[in-house]
């Protein structure tokens, strides 16, 4: 087989859809929502970074990118003369030719425009301040060559910024960059440089570096004390944080002494956050076809994300000061790893030289920076009952928190609630549990209201020794239609029949026909519910009963179609058959794959054309060598 053969082989191998790129880690810092860990999220308590300034010290960064759109208010660029035509006054809008500055970038404050709202940064409302300290001499995505800044260079950085504080409200700083001197320990002119900046009243944040566990010790300006420095592990492409690990390539600490009274200062790195697989933004230069982003690995990522969280910190808390948010991540990350010293005071008694503190908790971080604020609500009780239980069957009560809007019920097979089921959006103080086969549970209560969520309640136990099967159903609700057509923004109302014996009806709604990202909306004895007017798009609801220790199954579902006021209105189907198309909405992940495999197709298709037809014009003329 000739080497034309060969390459019309693999070209045409290129036609095979391409593996998709899951975005896994702002959900796993519990930033953003998900199934695993919703509705106790950052996001669920309505902080989304929004006005808090992050300057990014880097290459640049491409905010003409979709998913920055809006984003940038300031900008300037240290690697030119400062002229009429450069100028250093923040209204310079530097551009980012290696797209290092652009992947950090979209890790704080990406809007997921280009994924249909898939891959986002922790704080998509965050505004950004670019600072451009280098610039790589070749064009590409992550460039590795490229001209690295002297200290000096990061020091007029830090000074510019502290310059620009106020007009542009820079409240973060985020670095994953280090220059100058190796396994410095802290006492070099940068690292004092950004002592001073965190003393200026602006959060430092900075990346732990690459060097592994053979090269203990850390290069400014990750070696300042005052930084938040910033380790990195392994997520595994998973939201549950039980699986995660150090990565192989985060530096270890601690850091080198400076010989002060302050035996703590050593103690890098501060916290750790997902920093293997990321995928973030490619800047325009990059050639790859995925519609805008690209996956990397590197403690360069993951320090973008704590400086996110920072902002989501200072978003709920603006009077935070740089140490208390030190503080309030040392005291809420998640331990990891031997500690270094258990006799220790805490939270010292926590680090370790691999995960620091431990794995970054930013619903923990942002809650306890609303208690600082004064504001936060009291953690309800929730009342013992009798345990063992012999049939699965019993119904939890608690008291009445005054200000809290709902409640969630936490149900875990864990004393610890490293996974659980959420019950969200009850506005009772009394649940009944169904159906639990033998075994132990763990519940526990949380208040919602005000923009934030109390602290949980005492947990109680309960044995579980029969059982496992419900009692005879409830019969199941119906709703009074199955197809609903109304305009943007027009409340509407959703009815279903009354069930004998039912005290209590559920109602989720779901954006998903499959009820994938439901959510329940109500919960009490009514048979109507009022529904403020939506965005445009289709609603799906369901229904069912619950009452003397019985519930009933999940109704057929109600669709709404919600449209704007100048479209046509969907044609109704019968209700026995599927949509027209096959049935069903192609969902946000599933349009950006098709999107990405439809430009790899196309490239492929002509690939393949042009070498076949190089192929065969060869074959046409003489015998080509085996």
């Amino acid at each position: 087989m000739d080497r034309y053969a060969i390459f019309l082989i693999l070209s045409l191998l290129l036609l095979l859809p391409p593996a998709s790129a899951l975005d896994t880690a702002v959900p796993a810092v519990r930033a953003r929502g998900s199934q695993t860990y919703s509705p106790l999220s950052v996001w669920d308590m309505g902080f989304t970074g929004r006005g808090v300034g992050v300057a990014i010290i880097d290459g640049g960064v491409d905010d003409e990118h979709p998913d920055l759109k809006g984003r940038f208010v300031a900008g300037v660029d240290l690697t030119v003369p400062d002229t009429p035509l450069t100028p250093r006054d923040g209204s310079l809008n530097p551009d980012d030719n290696g797209g290092h500055g652009t992947f950090c970038a979209g890790c704080i404050m990406g809007n997921g425009n280009s994924s249909d709202g898939r891959i986002m940064g922790v704080a998509p409302e965050a505004t950004l301040i670019d600072v451009k300290v280098y610039r790589a001499l070749e064009a590409g995505r992550l460039a590795e060559n490229i001209v690295m800044p002297a200290p000096d260079r990061l020091i007029e950085a830090l000074q510019w910024i502290v310059d620009h504080k106020g007009k542009f409200n820079i409240r973060v700083v985020s670095i994953s960059l280090s220059v100058g001197v190796p396994n410095s320990n802290g006492t070099d002119r940068l690292s004092q440089v950004v002592n001073e900046v965190v003393g200026a009243g602006i959060v430092v944040v900075v990346a732990s570096g690459n060097e592994g566990p053979d090269n203990r010790g850390f290069n400014p300006p990750a070696a300042a004390d005052g930084a938040i420095v910033v380790g990195a592990v392994d997520d595994k492409g998973t939201v549950l944080r039980e699986d995660d690990t150090i990565a192989d390539f985060s530096s270890r600490g601690p850091r080198a002494s400076d010989g002060d009274a302050d035996p703590f200062d050593e103690f890098k790195p501060d916290c750790v956050a997902p920093g293997v697989e990321i995928t973030s933004l490619a800047n325009s230069f990059s050639s790859l076809p995925a519609a805008g982003y690209s996956t990397a690995s590197g403690t360069s990522f993951a320090a973008p994300m704590v400086a996110g969280i920072v902002a989501l910190m200072i978003e709920a808390n603006p009077s935070l000061t740089p140490q208390q948010v030190k503080e309030i991540l040392h005291m809420t990350a998640e331990p990891r790893g031997t500690p270094y010293d258990p006799d220790l005071p805490y939270p010292h008694n926590k680090w370790n030289p691999e995960y620091g503190y431990g794995i970054v908790d930013a619903y923990e971080a942002v809650r306890m920076a609303l208690a600082l604020r004064g504001d936060s609500l009291p953690a309800p009780h929730l009342n013992e009952i009798p345990s063992p239980d012999d049939d699965g069957n019993f119904t939890l009560t608690w008291s009445s928190v005054p200000g809290a809007e709902s409640y969630v019920l936490l149900e875990s097979d864990d004393p610890t609630f490293s996974h659980y089921t959420a019950h969200d959006h009850l506005t009772e103080t009394f649940y009944p549990v169904v159906g639990l086969s033998p075994g132990s549970y763990y519940f526990g209560v949380v208040a919602r209201g005000g923009g934030t969520f109390s602290n949980m309640s005492n947990t109680v136990s309960v044995v579980v020794t029969g059982g496992g099967e419900p009692p005879p159903p409830l019969p199941t609700p119906r709703f009074e239609a199955r197809e609903l057509s109304v305009e943007e923004g027009v409340n509407y109302s959703v009815s279903w029949s009354p069930v004998e014996g039912a005290s209590t009806y559920i109602l989720q709604e779901a954006t998903a026909s499959d009820f994938s990202d439901s959510k329940d909306l109500y919960r009490g004895g009514k048979t109507t519910y009022h529904i403020t007017g939506r965005a445009p798009g289709d609603y799906f609801y369901r229904v069912k009963a619950v009452g003397e220790g019985r519930e009933s199954p999940w109704s057929a579902p109600l669709t709404v179609h919600v449209h704007k006021g100048n479209e046509s209105t969907p044609g109704p189907w019968n209700q026995t058959e599927q949509p027209p198309g096959g049935g069903g909405k192609t969902s946000p992940e599933e349009k950006g794959e098709l999107k990405a495999a439809a430009v790899v197709i196309a490239a492929s298709v002509m690939v393949a054309i042009t070498l076949l037809f190089v192929y065969l014009k060869r074959r046409g003329g003489a015998t080509l060598p085996a």
